[in-house]
């Protein structure tokens, strides 16, 4: 075999070894993670900006952005405030 073949066969076996170590070290940071799920509960005015398109960036927003590695989802449904449900909320808006 010459050098250059050998040369060229120690690379690969090099960069095989090097992509094995990176998809090892990614899949041991995943499982040393943990989820949470956040809901926040808020009022806007009748005519504010519907919150789906300002949440995501909100979110993004202060110390999440550096307590977290990434924000995958986020939910936003409006709620009817006038339901017995949200009475606390009425409650809560009142004081």
């Amino acid at each position: 075999m010459n050098s250059k073949q050998w040369q060229k066969e120690s690379d690969g076996w090099v960069k095989m070894i090097e992509q094995s170590n990176q998809r090892k070290q990614k899949k041991k940071e995943l499982s040393e993670q943990q989820g949470y799920k956040v809901e926040i509960i808020f009022t806007t005015p009748l005519n504010a900006v519907d919150p789906f398109n300002w949440i995501a960036e909100a979110v993004e927003e202060g110390h999440w952005k550096y307590q977290t590695n990434a924000i995958h989802a986020t939910s936003v449904e409006p709620i009817d405030v006038n339901s017995d449900e949200y009475k606390w909320l009425r409650d809560a808006s009142k004081t």
